[in-house]
């Protein structure tokens, strides 16, 4: 048991690592972590509404607005209320936010998997995406109440 909360950790502290670096990197850009998960998520899927991207990222709703807040006053998002019913808000990047993507986010990204490609022999690789191919069956399966 122990062994499996090692390697989740491991994970953990691997995802956390990642996103100081990209954080570090944009800090040039005048971006704060936060404000790149909000992004992130708009990327994913946009326009969204201020509520289920607080939901998508776990966050509370006036945390969210907060953050939205200074990424509209930067000129990265711009809030439009819907036109069938006004007490809705969809979050929308913007044509500079896109740029910003094209040009850094998109840019740090590929730097980042360049250089993890060299860390590890082919077979390595093909165990690491084994392994967490596993993990994720698994709770995928545990969140379907299937485990």
């Amino acid at each position: 048991m122990e062994d499996i909360r090692d390697l989740v950790a491991e994970f953990s502290r691997l995802h956390k690592l990642r996103a100081s670096l990209l954080y570090r990197e944009l800090q040039r850009e005048e971006l704060t972590g936060p404000q790149l998960f909000i992004l992130r998520e708009l990327f994913q899927q946009e326009p969204k509404k201020l509520g289920d991207l607080a939901q998508s990222v776990h966050l509370s709703n006036s945390t969210v607005s907060g953050i939205v807040d200074r990424l509209e006053r930067d000129g990265l998002v711009v809030r439009k209320r819907d036109e069938q019913d006004r007490r809705v808000v969809w979050i929308e990047t913007t044509e500079r936010c896109l740029q910003l993507k094209k040009t850094k986010i998109e840019a740090l990204n590929r730097k980042f998997y360049e250089g993890l490609e060299h860390a590890f022999a082919p077979a390595q690789l093909e165990t690491c995406k084994e392994v967490v191919g596993i993990l994720i069956k698994h709770l995928e399966r545990k969140l379907e109440g299937t485990v």
